[in-house]
């Protein structure tokens, strides 16, 4: 019998080794690859997808009651959805400002031992645990997605986390991935997390415990007290960023919970050239999640000024204005309050001033003391503690009708100027603020009559009145640049004003045109671009050269009759000023 070679049954048994141990090997490796690159890639999309969640959160306004617009980020006063019923557009305030405010005016309080501007910090934080409630409501509602209710941003566009992430992963998606389900939540960082606010200056009085800053900012969810109240802030960045998953925390009640987080199943069809039955769920299904922080830009443009104006010149015994918070400065006749209804007063027609009758009659010290706080308050965190100090030791100098005008500057200074003339020529006490006017006497004999009109006290569209607490519009537009007003170009882009400080060019210096002309005419323009392009937004008027957030004027000798609210005492004043 011949035979068989026993080469032919190697090579069939390495045939036969190819087509079924070597071959479904190497199909199961490049399955793996393309699984490992199918992956990666989804992962890919799905942080990025999480970044556009991220940045919408940025983008949603929310109106409270206490502080007006409020958001994870500061905007500019320039969209068309935050007009108030001027007709002209409102800041939004982030809600890092708004803490780091609070926070350092309860340091203020406690390095003056001024009670009044500690019952004033108080209402502010109590207020301002029901506007983070409020914030991080809105926050969770719109990433659920199945809420009827409206998010929008400043031009009053409609913002959807949920559904701009569900477009966003259908584009970018490869078209054999599906999506089965996306999730989006928002919680804190536990133990990470930044923000975009500086600590206060000096770091003398900054009452910051180690840990509690990074690169020269408060460091996020975490408390940091001052003066024995706890303030916390929210994670936020100069630009929309992923984040540490496995530091990320539910929502609660504690933080300002600002840090979304996007959970997705994704299927893959018709996946790789051949079906493995025990293993096809798993290999055709991936589960992705990523964490990222949202922006917030900074606090920018001009804030409200204060003016103070001696009448017939300096009043003597009233040497700074810490003499102002002194009790014992002042004995009382009368102080009488009032509150602005039916229109700014006294230049709209049914504008009326209703005297407010307070449980506890208030005094002309604890007077300034609040009105100094309100204007402190509109200009954020932007003053550095040991330049507001400084304000309050300046000593007043002595000549007649002085006009002094208190301007916050870029670098965290006070400005004092001297003017010549106001650029606010007629006084006025907006709709839903408050004035006072207080009948006093000081050592000496002197009886000086001190007003004080507030325009910034009430903030929102609830409470603030047609202007909504933002401050007046001085005049011209371009005031702060002109020598008749103390101020050229440099002097304003030092205080973030101008031509140079804003970018913007004045086409109605005078502005005569009135607000509703610049809603309803979609030609018509206040201002342009620094090199004379028109802008797609007209900015608040105040913008550019800044507004008048509040006027203290002093004068005037008692009368045999006491103040009303049609007279003000103010047939007494030498002044040019109507109340």
């Amino acid at each position: 019998m011949k035979r068989r070679a026993a080469r032919g049954n190697i090579l069939l048994m390495v045939f036969a080794c190819i087509c079924f141990v070597v071959v479904p090997v190497l199909i199961i490796l490049c399955e793996s690859c393309l699984q490992i690159i199918a992956r990666t890639r989804a992962q890919s999309v799905i942080e990025a997808a999480c970044l556009v969640a991220a940045n919408d959160l940025s983008k949603i306004i929310v109106e409270d009651d206490d502080f007006g617009l409020v958001s994870l980020s500061n905007y500019p006063p320039i969209g068309k959805g935050t007009c108030a019923p001027d007709g002209e557009p409102r800041p939004v305030t982030g809600i890092n400002t708004l803490v780091a405010t609070v926070r350092q005016n309860a340091i203020l309080a406690q390095e003056l031992e001024n009670s009044t501007l500690m019952n004033l910090v108080d209402k502010d934080r109590e207020a301002l645990v029901d506007t983070i409630k409020n914030l991080n409501s809105t926050i969770s509602k719109s990433l659920d997605g199945d809420t009827k209710e409206k998010f929008v941003d400043i031009q009053g566009n409609t913002v959807n986390p949920l559904e701009d992430v569900r477009a966003f992963l259908k584009v970018n998606l490869p078209d054999n991935i599906q999506v089965v389900s996306v999730k989006l939540v928002n919680g804190w960082l536990d133990g990470e997390g930044e923000t975009t606010i500086g600590v206060p200056h000096p770091a003398t009085l900054a009452q910051l415990k180690p840990g509690t800053e990074q690169n020269g900012s408060y460091r996020a969810f975490i408390n940091i007290p001052a003066n024995h109240r706890n303030f916390n802030f929210a994670g936020v960045g100069i630009k929309s960023s992923l984040v540490n998953q496995s530091a990320f925390r539910a929502a609660d009640k504690k933080h300002i919970c600002s840090i979304v987080k996007i959970e997705c199943v994704l299927k893959i069809d018709n996946f790789g050239l051949v079906k493995i039955p025990f293993k096809e769920d798993q290999l055709c299904s991936i589960y992705g999640a990523a964490c990222g922080q949202p922006y917030a830009m900074a606090d920018n443009g001009p804030k409200g000024l204060l003016t103070l104006r001696f009448t017939g010149g300096r009043v003597q015994g009233l040497r700074c204005w810490k003499d102002f918070f002194n009790h014992g400065t002042f004995h009382d006749n009368k102080v009488t309050t009032y509150e602005v209804a039916g229109g700014d007063y006294p230049t709209d027609k049914e504008a009326r001033m209703v005297q407010n009758f307070p449980e506890q009659l208030p005094n002309t010290a604890q007077q300034f003391a609040e009105h100094y706080y309100y204007w402190l308050r509109n200009g954020h965190a932007q003053p550095k503690l040991d330049a507001i100090l400084a304000m309050l030791e300046e000593p007043f100098q002595s000549g007649p009708a002085e006009i002094y005008a208190y301007e916050f500057k870029k670098d965290g200074g006070i400005s004092r100027r001297i003017i010549a003339r106001d650029p606010f020529p007629i006084s006025v006490t907006a709709e839903n603020q408050f004035s006072t006017i207080a009948d006093t006497t000081l050592q000496g004999g002197i009886t000086p009559i001190i007003i004080f009109r507030n325009d910034v006290k009430n903030l929102s569209l609830a409470k603030g009145g047609k202007h909504c607490g933002q401050p007046l519009t001085g005049y011209p537009l371009n005031w702060c640049e002109l020598p008749e007003y103390g101020g050229d170009e440099h002097v304003a882009v030092a205080l973030g004003k101008g031509r140079l400080g804003t970018h913007l060019t004045v086409i109605d210096p005078r502005g005569t045109a009135q607000p509703d002309e610049a809603i309803n005419d979609p030609n018509f323009s206040l201002f342009k671009t620094f090199d004379g392009s028109t802008l797609f937004l007209q900015p608040r008027r105040s913008f550019y050269s800044g507004g008048l957030a509040l006027d203290i004027e002093i004068g005037g000798t008692s009368a045999a009759e006491p103040p009303t609210q049609e007279n003000a005492s103010w047939s007494k004043l030498p002044g040019k000023r109507l109340i």
